[in-house]
């Protein structure tokens, strides 16, 4: 097992001033972590000494701020993450306990689909991003072309992260098929997240081989801005068969992509026609 040390504690800041934290004071700690000779510079802040339950509902209560949190076993001091992200290089710390909160979105602000999606299939779960967390980028699981039976998009996954533009390691993408392989990531530019999408879908024809969702593209968009959105899409951008189709909504500003729901249609066994992933909608979380 690996053990984390702190080697230095840099320095204090804010020590005299404070902000608020419910009944808590807040100061801020720079702690620097050797990890195999590696040197990680991790901005934690103290919101004081009590139990692991009061630590973690002071994690709930400033979600934007944390996913997962260090509470000291020895001195009872508990500490948040500041960016969104979960740092998990203090897991192994000596005398501490890492507090995995794995907290969801309880709600969303809009539901975003589109008209031409396939007709085949069953709606999986919807799976999200941590809470504070949005898309940031995405990825595809593809079957690339073959003498028989072709179904292309088989999954999509969302990479989030956090509104600091900091990449946290979760990452959300409901029911997928088995078939092909996953391509490489599309990101959004900096400090921008996902926010609409198309879907280039081939529509169903019993006389022919049907492959329904071929690819999946987005706009990215900043947080807070309803103005200047950038086009997302994995090159070459399309599939090999069918269309795309009209954009869907835009997330409210303030808003942006933060869960994915997938309809997959099971694999059929030999002889008869797959199709994989035939539609998908996305959440809006604010």
């Amino acid at each position: 097992m690996k053990i984390y040390t702190i080697v230095l504690i840099l320095k204090l800041i804010l020590q005299n001033a404070s902000l608020t934290v419910g009944k808590y004071q807040k100061r801020e700690e720079n702690f620097i972590i050797e990890s195999n000779k590696k040197i990680r510079l991790v901005n934690l802040t103290s919101v004081g000494r009590m139990s692991e339950t009061q630590c973690a509902n002071v994690c709930l209560q400033n979600s934007d701020n944390c996913c997962e949190i260090t509470c000291a076993s020895s001195t009872r001091e508990c500490k948040l993450g500041q960016s969104g992200c979960c740092h998990t290089i203090f897991d192994d710390m000596s005398g501490s306990n890492l507090l995995h909160t794995r907290r969801k979105y309880g709600g969303y602000t809009k539901i975003l689909f589109v008209s031409n999606g396939g007709v085949l299939g069953e709606w999986a779960d919807e799976e999200y991003c941590t809470k504070g967390h949005y898309a940031i980028g995405y990825k595809m699981k593809i079957e690339g072309p073959h003498e028989t039976d072709n179904t292309e998009l088989n999954a999509i996954e969302i990479i989030c992260g956090s509104r600091g533009s900091d990449r946290c390691g979760d990452k959300a993408s409901s029911g997928q098929q088995h078939w092909g392989d996953w391509t490489g990531e599309a990101l959004c530019p900096a400090n921008t997240f996902l926010t609409s999408f198309s879907l280039q879908v081939q529509k169903n024809d019993e006389s022919r081989d049907n492959t329904a969702a071929n690819h999946v593209k987005f706009k990215c968009r900043n947080f807070k801005d309803s103005g200047s959105d950038f086009d997302l899409s994995y090159p070459p951008g399309y599939g090999l068969y069918g269309s795309y189709g009209e954009w869907s909504d835009a997330c409210p500003v303030n808003s942006a992509i933060c869960g994915i729901k997938t309809k997959i249609h099971p694999d059929k066994g030999f002889g008869i026609d797959d199709t994989a992933l035939n539609d998908v909608q996305f959440f809006c979380c604010d």
